[in-house]
């Protein structure tokens, strides 16, 4: 398998739908502001740094 491979967006992040039941994919549409009403600002920041963190993971591996 190759280390690296070449991905185009515009084709793996459309909306679809994996089929055995419909399990949707890619269908998460809110804004930051819609989010802010769910979460506290130190659930974000928590949200933000574990994020970051598997970011650096995926970046370590490359």
């Amino acid at each position: 398998m190759p280390k690296s491979q070449n991905i185009n967006p515009k084709i793996v992040r459309k909306p679809q739908f994996i089929e055995f039941g419909k399990i949707p994919v890619n269908q998460y549409n809110k804004t930051i502001e819609e989010e802010k009403k769910n979460f506290s600002n130190d659930d974000l920041l928590r949200i933000y740094r574990d994020m970051v963190i598997i970011r650096e993971f995926e970046t370590m591996l490359n």
